[in-house]
């Protein structure tokens, strides 16, 4: 889940734990989701420090060990370590990437270049980490296991398998770019796995109209390079909106 570019940090305390991992460097607030965690620079931007309260969306045991993995294949935050806090709140410390997320610094006025940028980083992500090698499953039955709603589809109805392994998070924000608009990095992998192309297409197409405004979609499926499949269009922006 991501917030507006239009990005407010009134009110935040910046918490021991952070500044005990900053070990004296300056610490920055760099994002904010609406679960109320908190992304922190630390320093120059060396490491980087993922904060938040207890959520499904947001551990950082699976979240350290996806980053480690993903790491070897594709540019990604290199974990360092990870815990709790005395309150309850789980932190994952990382090493930084230099770039800057493609929805804010101006580039969120800059759909021409940066949604087709998009739609080509998220092809190389799915053309190049391998699904054999994955351990981990984005499959429909895993995330309505969350849901337990009476309008689940009959399974029989699911779409037919293209297997890649998805991001997880593939919104805009969740790509970094560089002083050019060239992505150079995927963050916030957490529910990283193996599930259809089109659970990461739908949020990454979603996320266009919250971003960057209507009528870019057809941008970002012709950079991907693929045709727009109605069905599972459907199918999969209603379950990133169920789940």
């Amino acid at each position: 889940m991501s917030e507006s570019p239009n990005l407010r940090f009134d009110g935040i305390t910046v918490p021991a734990i952070v500044h005990e991992l900053a070990r004296g460097r300056a610490v920055e607030i760099v994002w904010r989701n609406e679960i109320g965690g908190v992304t922190y620079r630390l320093g120059d931007g060396d490491e980087y420090v993922k904060y938040g309260p207890p959520h499904w969306e947001f551990d950082a045991d699976p979240e350290f060990e996806r980053l480690r993995w993903v790491s070897a294949y594709v540019a990604a935050p290199r974990p360092i370590d990870h815990g709790v806090d005395d309150a309850g709140n789980r932190w994952l410390r990382t090493q930084g990437i230099p770039g800057t997320s493609a929805v804010v610094d101006g580039w969120n006025r800059r759909p021409e270049l940066v949604v087709p940028e998009l739609g080509r980083a998220l092809r190389r992500f799915h053309d190049t980490v391998p699904v054999a090698d994955c351990p981990w499953e984005y499959s429909i039955a895993g995330r309505l296991a969350r849901k337990r709603a009476a309008d689940e589809p009959d399974p029989a109805t699911w779409p037919e398998l293209d297997a890649v392994v998805c991001h997880g998070d593939a919104c805009n924000p969740n790509f970094l770019l560089d002083s050019v608009g060239a992505c150079v990095g995927y963050v916030d992998l957490g529910k990283l796995g193996v599930g259809d192309r089109w659970a990461d297409l739908a949020p990454a197409l979603l996320s266009l109209g919250w971003n960057f405004g209507d009528g870019w979609q057809d941008t970002l499926l012709a950079a991907y390079g693929i045709e727009r499949d109605a069905a599972k269009l459907d199918f999969y922006t209603w379950l990133w909106n169920a789940t």
